[in-house]
């Protein structure tokens, strides 16, 4: 491979990892960005996991599938990301997650991960349960909006907020909605030093009838 190819290559992919890990997404989870969980303590209060919680609204074999787009001045990686809901008990729910990358010169396709949510866990004193339940600690919501997908319209809430990465400030934007399984229906990411961009949106729902 040519070096500037090389290094057109290395500069998107750590593109891709550095919003990747911004917690936009999705992704993998919801957990507020830069939260630690603590060691279990006795005294904290036992709550309902918001994850647990809202999963186990939906039946086995529920999916979302969403396609992001991470584009800079080299070039795009695309990205399919495939939430699946493989156990719900009432002790727990389990979340397959898949993740296919399609890079200028290669496609990864990972296998699924499992994501497993208690329906308790021991909150935090340096944080609220509304918080967690954000899609960032920094987030604010600024609104309501219908988002088409597909045919349905689906009532989101809008968050918006900035992060900061070895790129810099970063302005995020997400649209969530109750009635999508992962609840992320679409994200917007803009690094402010260079103009690159990350678009993720929500592509396809099945909801199995029970």
């Amino acid at each position: 491979m040519p070096a500037i190819h090389f290094y057109k290559y290395a500069t998107l992919t750590a593109l891709l990892v550095s919003l990747a890990l911004t917690g936009c997404s999705g992704s993998n989870s919801s957990t507020p960005q830069g939260y630690v969980t603590p060691d279990a303590q006795e005294e904290l209060p036992l709550v309902d996991h918001p994850e647990y919680t809202h999963w186990s609204k939906f039946p086995v074999g529920a999916l979302s599938i969403r396609k992001k787009t991470v584009t800079n001045s080299y070039g795009s990686v695309y990205v399919t990301t495939t939430h699946k809901l493989a156990v719900n008990t009432d002790e727990k729910v389990i979340v397959e997650q898949q993740v296919t990358v399609v890079r200028p010169e290669v496609t990864n396709e990972n296998p699924p991960q499992e994501l497993e949510f208690p329906a308790k866990f021991r909150l935090p004193k340096s944080v609220t349960l509304d918080v967690f339940n954000l899609p960032s600690r920094k987030a604010k919501l600024v609104g309501e909006e219908e988002v088409a997908i597909a045919g349905t319209n689906f009532k989101c809430q809008v968050y918006e907020w900035q992060e900061t990465n070895e790129a810099g400030p970063m302005t995020v934007k997400v649209w969530r909605s109750d009635a999508v399984p992962g609840r992320l229906v679409r994200e917007e990411t803009l690094i402010l030093s260079d103009g690159a961009t990350s678009e993720e949106i929500l592509t396809e729902v099945q909801i199995p009838t029970t």
